[in-house]
């Protein structure tokens, strides 16, 4: 929608100071934070396997500026350096634990709802060790991930839903292709 998840994580690691790419860097930080810390709302769910990460994006802005005391828009150069390594690393912790458990609930309520056999992870959030972790534990079917080399962009979650459309009979032309930037996953066709 929106804001996507990896979108989210780069924007949350430039509020707070981090380095680009915010994936890796957040969960480098959260490692050293307290994940409760800040009580931040969950992704803003548009319908029921879709979601919006602007609003946890967001809440993390504003909580940083009522801890630091400064109302600075976004982006913001003046923020970060207002942030403490404390807040920093209890930010990320907080905010990677709330985008993980919502990344969690959406696939296991996709889950019960087509109980498939395995499930794949895909997009440069898939190399968070933490959903990795929160997926073993959630999920008891087989959960396959993309190599880690290739957990930068959004290409295998791509590829993936097309090896379904032709396993589903939905062929096309390559020639005759047309672009669907805004596709839903509840558009998508599934095979059986």
């Amino acid at each position: 929608q929106d804001d996507a998840v990896g979108e989210a994580f780069d924007k949350v690691a430039k509020i707070i100071g981090l380095p680009y790419p915010g994936g890796p860097a957040i969960a480098a930080a959260a490692t050293h934070g307290d994940p409760q810390r800040y009580a931040l709302p969950k992704a803003r769910m548009h319908g029921q396997y879709d979601f919006s990460f602007s609003g946890l994006k967001t809440a993390v802005l504003r909580r940083m500026q009522a801890e630091v005391g400064k109302d600075t828009s976004f982006p913001s150069h003046e923020l970060p350096a207002l942030v403490t390594p404390q807040q920093r690393h209890d930010m990320a912790a907080s905010f990677q634990r709330v985008a993980v458990e919502t990344l969690v609930d959406k696939t296991v309520l996709a889950y019960e709802h087509y109980a498939p056999r395995s499930v794949v992870i895909a997009g440069g959030v898939a190399a968070n060790q933490e959903l990795r972790r929160q997926l073993r534990i959630a999920l008891p079917c087989s959960i396959s991930y993309a190599p880690m080399a290739f957990c930068t962009d959004n290409a295998v979650m791509i590829a993936a839903l097309g090896y379904y459309y032709a396993q589903a009979g939905h062929t096309v032309d390559p020639y005759q292709l047309e672009v669907q930037p805004s596709l839903s996953m509840r558009e998508a066709v599934w095979a059986d």
